[in-house]
């Protein structure tokens, strides 16, 4: 089995765990460690995840490759986590919850590329508008962004 074929069982296999969970998916990756395998999931909820919730999850998903999600023998390593905070946010479900952060964003519109910080004001259907500190608020449609990671205040 490829990292390919990997990545697609693991996405198929953590689906039902994470709904039972009222979770998420927010990124896998999937790249060779060594002698194994290793499979990163990065969850989450609209509610932000806990650490017990990715304990929780690593253990269902763990039972269920080894309970034939994965060919048999293979060698893997398993880690389940949140996103964290420097990663970049990638579904716009997780943008709900942040409204009020501070992010910077990189952005593409009528085939040009441009950034802002600013504070994440509100989301309304697949739009986002943020404020920066100085001017007028801006509203970008979800797919127009690029990268979008939250600043910290220090």
């Amino acid at each position: 089995m490829n990292l390919q074929e990997i990545r697609r069982k693991i996405t198929e296999t953590s689906a039902p765990i994470l709904e039972g969970r009222n979770a998420f998916l927010v990124d896998l990756q999937v790249r060779p460690d060594r002698k194994a395998v290793l499979i990163q999931l990065f969850v989450d909820t609209d509610q932000g995840i806990t650490i017990q919730q990715c304990a929780e999850i690593n253990r269902d998903l763990a039972s269920t490759i080894q309970g034939g999600g994965l060919p048999e023998g293979a060698e893997y390593r398993l880690e389940v986590s949140s996103p964290g905070i420097d990663r970049p946010l990638k579904l716009l479900r997780q943008y709900r919850k942040n409204i009020g952060r501070k992010f910077l964003v990189r952005f593409s519109r009528a085939g040009e590329q441009g950034s802002l910080s600013g504070i994440l004001a509100s989301v309304d259907e697949d739009r986002l508008t943020f404020q920066p500190e100085n001017g007028e608020s801006i509203s970008l449609p979800f797919d127009t962004i690029i990268e979008s990671k939250e600043e910290l205040p220090w």
